[in-house]
């Protein structure tokens, strides 16, 4: 018994341990294996990690096809659906496209030159003579800057203005650059055929040497490689053509003009001693290496005292005092796009919004869609889809329709930039390097996967805790349409409402501003008015009683011309950008006294003027008379006109009629001054009236001259004023075919043009404001649509129960403006702090202008109430019968 209940214990024993024994060696070869795979704990090897990732990822890649697929033939079952929300998106960023294109190009993309980041503008702001007036570098600054200034690695010098080019052909008027060496190097000009000025060139007494621009070279010469060594006459004087500079150089414009004005021949600057100190040569110069523009500033401020000791004739403590003199450096980039950087991107930001506004229609029209496919997401999570997979599914469709509404966008942002760039003003500059290239591609696209993005995120909240077994259960039948169901799209509206007032209001406050701008008087009567530009060689015109002889000539045959009523010439005409700044000399002492008190100075624009001209222009006389034939006969005493802002810089509160004034200095002859004008606009009536007097074509005996008048303007009772240039081009031809005549414009244009700026940026914020205002009363009506859809049934009782029409339509109108008031609550808070940007753009208004808000607020809410009265008509308008049995 003992051996039988120890043999059943042994055995039992053996058992157990033979178990234990089996369960180590498994682990043991377990372990082995992990050891041999470099994994342990049974874990697979890397070749099976491998390839599991690989299989789960192709998986993941293949639900997404799938998924794409199955979005594709979901879109194409809706085609309505399908063309309304692409053609919203690609409108959207279409518009967006555009503008992103033209503020790359003119704004972030580099300047072309090498080290462009290192080219600065000199610039020499006065505000003794007005508080936006500006010189420019004087040569006398030139030279000490360019040989003191260590800041600086290279400095240059350039002027640029119309002359006469003669060539193989007919005399053409042309753009003359006259430069330095040092600006070719500074720029990275190249020669396509000859050579470059070198410093040799600059030499005062050089020979005349030219280099032709590629474009005029072509143009003139028909691209002859001969042309080398040939000489071309330049108002009247030969000069040799000593190379072709290659395509693609251009100097750079301050004040946006950039690529706009062409130079057709460059002509070396040889530096005239007796004229250091003139101010009208523009300055660019590199920073060396190093060297940042605030170290740089600091230098030529340090430098100021040693410019005074160097030029004593020119600088003196006294002048620097009394004008407010100071040289200053800026980005040559900052300066050649100006204030324009800053309204493009106001234009991009009011884009956005409205790209914005879209994205919220088409999330409200993807919600509706997720809703009426409320029971198959359902029955996707009752056969176990996970809430990810749902996710993907919601993903796949909006990037479908994202990049649709893409490809489309590219095409309309084609089209949308040929069209910015054939209605933008010429003040905007580089417009000629705007391209729809990657970077552009890679915006748009950028932008389209966010709003896809964004509108998968928006569903997937919106379906959150919907797509079960109890929503599976309700998914069958018309249910009222709770609070929390409605509240994405209700947000949704009163998003879009408050960026629409956003952009309606800016818009509001530019049209009162351009409203206020046309409102100023120009000083100008431009209706009926001619002008165009001639110039006189001064080879065969070499003094002013011969540029009078043939003025005289040639203004007695234009004023016989039928349907002429006056004609006369000027060096300077409004809104044309001169009149610039000439010292006066005055007879009356007391004029000094307060000129020192005020801390002005005597400048002002000096410009020889014909009879006639101010008849032709409309320039109202105020006092006094203009001028007459006899004033330029060299005898009797001289006389002047001048305007009225000069009369009142002057002789504030005196009668300027017999005041003596001279041009220059007070050795020259002093003239009378027998007549007042009206005040005109040297570039904008945003700006102060041009401070300015009126000489003779003949200056006095002893008062030095000037240049010749190079405007002529003519007024005419025809309908269409350009009809006479043929007949005045006849004229000039037979008196001197060698003067071309060019630039022909009604002066109209030039009144428009000078406001272009404004309005360019008015059309394009209003249509944004109008686009937006638009997607807005339809992203409402879209929503109370569907809201009287989903509560026809309740609208059914309400009427069966007696409710009567005008009772319904108030109950969905009402529902609906609360959204909107809302929204106009909301968007009015933001366009407080938003339309501040437009400050600067404003002209007589302020950007809080009650009446704009108030303005835009009305319009939207009339708007908005009658989009949403459309669908609410339509409620009042249900069969109860028919509704209760849908229900």
């Amino acid at each position: 018994m003992e051996l039988t209940i120890g043999g059943k214990g042994g055995t039992a024993g053996a058992g157990a341990g033979g178990g234990a024994g089996r369960s180590v060696e498994r682990e043991e070869r377990r372990a082995r294996r992990g050891r041999r795979g470099g994994l342990r704990d049974g874990a697979s090897g890397p070749v099976e990690v491998e390839r599991k990732e690989r299989k789960r990822t192709g998986q993941i890649v293949a639900t997404g096809f799938q998924d794409l697929r199955y979005a594709l033939r979901g879109l194409r079952r809706s085609p309505g659906y399908a063309v309304v929300a692409v053609l919203t998106l690609a409108l959207a960023i279409g518009a967006t496209t555009a503008i992103y294109a033209v503020l790359e190009s003119v704004v972030l993309d580099p300047l072309p030159y090498p080290d462009a980041e290192r080219l600065v503008r000199i610039a020499n702001p006065v505000p003794g003579v007005g508080a936006d007036v500006e010189w420019q570098l004087s040569p006398a600054q030139y030279l000490y800057f360019g040989e003191h200034a260590r800041s600086l690695e290279a400095m240059g010098m350039y002027r640029v203005g119309g002359v006469n080019l003669a060539g193989p052909g007919e005399v053409v008027r042309g753009r003359a650059a006259i430069a330095t060496a040092s600006v070719f190097r500074i720029l990275g000009a190249r020669a396509a055929l000859g050579r470059l000025f070198d410093d040799r060139d600059d030499s005062p007494g050089g020979a005349p040497v030219a280099v032709l621009s590629h474009g005029f070279w072509q143009r003139q010469f028909g691209g002859d490689p001969d042309v080398i060594g040939r000489a071309i006459e330049m108002n009247g004087i030969p000069i040799e053509v000593i190379g072709v500079m290659a395509p693609g150089t251009e100097l750079p414009e301050p004040g946006g003009r950039f690529g706009r004005l062409r130079t057709d021949v460059w002509i070396p600057y040889q530096l005239d001693p007796t004229w250091l100190g003139s101010h009208t040569v523009s300055g660019i110069a590199r920073l060396a290496p190093g060297a940042t523009l605030e170290s740089a500033q600091a230098e030529l401020d340090a430098l100021r005292p040693g410019l005074m000791e160097a030029y004593p004739d020119i600088y003196s403590a006294r002048m620097f005092e009394r004008s407010g003199l100071h040289t200053v450096l800026r980005s040559l980039k900052d300066d050649v796009v100006g204030d324009v950087a800053r309204n493009l991107w106001i234009l991009l930001g009011a884009v956005g919004l409205v790209l914005l506004i879209a994205a919220a229609n088409v999330a409200n029209l993807f919600l509706v869609r997720i809703e009426a496919r409320r029971h198959e997401l359902a029955v996707r999570a009752a056969l176990g889809a996970s809430r990810a997979a749902i996710a993907m599914h919601c993903l796949a469709e909006s990037v479908v329709l994202s990049v649709a509404g893409c490809a489309v966008a590219l095409l309309l942002g084609t089209w949308g930039v040929e069209w910015l760039v054939a209605i933008a003003p010429a003040a905007i500059p580089r417009l000629d390097a705007i391209r729809v290239d990657a970077s552009v591609f890679g915006f748009a696209l950028g932008v389209s996967l966010v709003i896809a993005v964004v509108l998968a995120g928006v569903a997937v909240l919106r379906q959150r805790g919907s797509v079960g077994v109890a929503a599976l259960a309700e998914s069958g039948r018309s249910a009222t349409v709770g609070r929390e169901r409605q509240r994405v799209r209700s947000a949704l509206v009163v998003g879009q409402v408050a960026l629409a007032l956003i952009l309606i209001v800016g818009a509001g406050l530019l049209l009162e501003s351009f409203r206020g701008l046309r409102a100023v008087d120009p000083g100008v009567d431009p209706e009926g008015v001619l002008t165009m530009e001639l110039y006189l060689p001064s080879g065969r015109y070499d003094g002013h009683a011969a540029r009078w002889q043939f003025y005289r000539a040639m203004l007695e045959r234009v004023r016989a011309l039928p349907g002429v009523t006056a004609a006369g010439v000027s060096n300077d005409m409004p809104f044309s950008g001169g009149y610039g700044c000439t010292t006066q000399a005055f007879a009356d002492r007391e004029v000094y006294a307060r000129l020192d008190d005020a801390g002005l100075t005597t400048c002002a624009g000096q410009t020889p003027t014909s009879p006639g001209y101010f008849e032709a222009l409309g320039i109202p006389l105020l006092a006094g008379r203009t001028f007459r034939d006899d004033d330029n006969s060299g005898s009797g005493e001289p006389v002047a006109v001048v305007s009225r802002a000069f009369a009142e810089r002057f002789w504030p509160g005196e009668d300027p009629i017999g005041k003596r004034v001279a041009p220059g200095s007070r050795s020259a002859p002093f003239y009378r001054v027998v007549g007042v004008v009206g005040d005109v606009y040297a570039s904008s009536v945003e700006e102060a009236p041009a401070v300015a007097i009126y000489y003779p074509i003949v200056p006095a005996p002893g008062s030095g001259g000037w240049g010749s008048a190079r405007y002529l303007v003519v007024r005419t009772e025809l309908a269409d004023p350009a009809s006479l240039f043929p007949a005045i081009r006849r004229i000039v031809a037979d008196l001197d075919p060698a003067i071309p005549l060019a630039n022909v414009d009604e002066m109209q244009t030039i009144v428009d043009r000078s406001m272009s700026r404004q309005s360019f940026t008015l059309a394009l914020l209003a249509l944004a404001a109008g686009v937006a205002l638009a997607l807005a009363a339809i992203g409402l009506y879209g929503v109370v649509s569907y809201v009287v859809t989903r509560r026809t049934g309740e609208i059914g009782v309400r009427i069966a129960l007696g409710a009567q029409a005008r009772q319904v339509e108030r109950l969905v109108v009402a529902g609906s403006l609360r959204l909107v008031l809302a929204g106009l609550v909301a968007g009015t808070g933001a366009a407080l702090l938003l339309t501040r940007l437009l400050r600067g753009m404003l002209f007589g208004i302020e950007p809080t202008d009650p009446i704009a808000y108030i303005a835009a607020a009305t319009l939207l809410a009339g708007v908005a109430g009658f989009a949403s009265w459309l669908p609410a008509r339509r409620a009042a308008r249900v069969d109860p019968m028919v509704a209760l049995r849908a229900e």
